[in-house]
């Protein structure tokens, strides 16, 4: 771990985790801000995240060809400055239409940072240390958002709408952090140019032809999509309102699960990392539904019991549901950058960060039209079956797979 710290994936997480204490402020209140602050009704909404999903369903694949041509360096540079902006922006929503527009600011700029921030990490780490960084990034991620959610549990008052005013003109400006950090890494970052890529205006169609007809690829992404559709998806779009209207709690108990769900990733990311390392990656996936599937169910318990122990359910299944998280952090990212060859890196980052933006498409109209409807406790028991699918669809990879590609012995050693 230190010695990924203290090359140039360091800056990059150190950028990301000041950034992330920002968005910590703001995680997962978008729904609640819109619907119980603006006054916006519950399922339009939840149709704002669905919208920034679809926008993302286009801006991404995009992103990725952009990655391969010019680098990720370039694309995060610009993708950073966008959103910060539609962050500042949001804070003076107070119509549907000028919800929707923003979010789509929103969404283009998210477009251009998952995937190619997880391209940048692979360039500039050694491919033995990329399950090390891609877990120490998550840890330092979370740990910023936890730290953040903890601050914007104890300024946030839905009767007061400055409060959320301040948290997003906060978050915005943190977004700085960020971009300096991956400005500083002059000379990293650029695009990587097999011998057979040309520069044709028909190179960025044939790219995505080769990746698409990768089936190892195509089962990765249907796995991702059901897991992440019922994990976190609908984590981001229903679990505040959840707690807020289907388990009639605080909304300052928001911010107490978040903060549940850093300390556990945080104290435990890296006991979880050796603990994943040699193992097969297809098995940790499963792993990773079936532990999501027992989080929902417990959620699914909180309403109606009295306050003192829905608490303790609430997170207990926070901390079962941050276990996963530990697991899916270090393998999902490996996985995909194992299959990856290096010149069409960017898009496979950008493939697999696609099924984020379609489970957030799917989750909000689910969790707004069953929470919406007063049937929240069937909306948490559904995706728990969903979590366990995934699971269970995940094992079929495996045989197409290399050892070396599933995790189950050193990259070095692949024949």
């Amino acid at each position: 771990m230190r010695a990924v710290l203290r090359g140039p994936f360091g800056r990059l997480a150190l950028g990301r985790f000041l950034d992330a204490i920002g968005n910590g402020l703001t995680l997962s209140l978008l729904v609640v801000y819109l619907a119980e602050v603006r006054g916006l009704p519950i399922f339009t909404a939840s149709l704002v995240l669905t919208w920034m999903a679809v926008i993302g369903l286009f801006a991404v694949p995009i992103a990725g060809s952009l990655t391969d041509r010019f680098g990720p360096r370039r694309v995060l540079l610009v993708a950073i400055l966008v959103e910060a902006s539609g962050v500042a922006l949001m804070s003076q929503v107070t119509t549907a239409p000028a919800a929707f527009a923003v979010a789509s600011l929103l969404a283009l700029g998210a477009a251009g940072i998952w995937g190619p921030l997880s391209t940048f990490t692979a360039q500039v780490v050694e491919e033995e240390q990329r399950t090390t960084a891609f877990a120490v990034g998550f840890m330092l991620l979370n740990l910023g958002l936890g730290v953040g959610g903890l601050i914007g549990a104890a300024i946030i008052d839905i009767d007061r709408p400055e409060t959320f005013v301040v948290l997003y003109l906060v978050d915005a400006l943190t977004y700085l952090f960020a971009w300096a950090a991956v400005a500083s890494l002059r000379g990293l970052g650029g695009p990587v140019v097999s011998a057979e890529t040309d520069r044709s205006t028909d190179a960025p169609r044939q790219g995505w032809r080769e990746v698409l007809s990768d089936r190892r690829l195509r089962r990765q992404i249907a796995v991702s999509l059901l897991l992440l559709t019922c994990g976190y998806g609908s984590l981001e779009a229903g679990l505040a309102i959840f707690i807020t209207d289907t388990a009639q709690l605080p909304e300052r108990l928001i911010g107490v699960v978040w903060m549940a769900n850093t300390v556990t990733i945080v104290l435990g990311q890296l006991l979880v990392l050796r603990l994943v390392r040699g193992r097969s990656r297809t098995r940790m996936i499963g792993l990773v539904g079936a532990l999501w599937g027992v989080s929902w169910l417990l959620m699914s318990t909180v309403p109606g019991i009295p306050v003192a122990p829905a608490v303790v359910v609430l997170i207990a299944s926070t901390v079962i549901f941050a276990l996963g998280e530990t697991v899916w952090s270090p393998t999902a990212p490996a996985l995909i950058n194992s299959i990856a060859p290096d010149h069409l890196r960017g898009r496979y980052n950008s493939a697999q960060s696609l099924t984020w933006s379609l489970g957030a498409t799917l989750a909000p109209v689910a969790s707004g039209a069953l929470i919406g409807a007063g049937r929240g406790v069937t909306w948490a028991m559904l995706i728990a079956v969903g979590c366990f699918a995934a699971a269970a669809f995940a094992q079929t990879l495996r045989p197409m797979l290399t050892p070396a590609e599933d995790g189950r012995e050193p990259a070095a050693t692949a024949s």
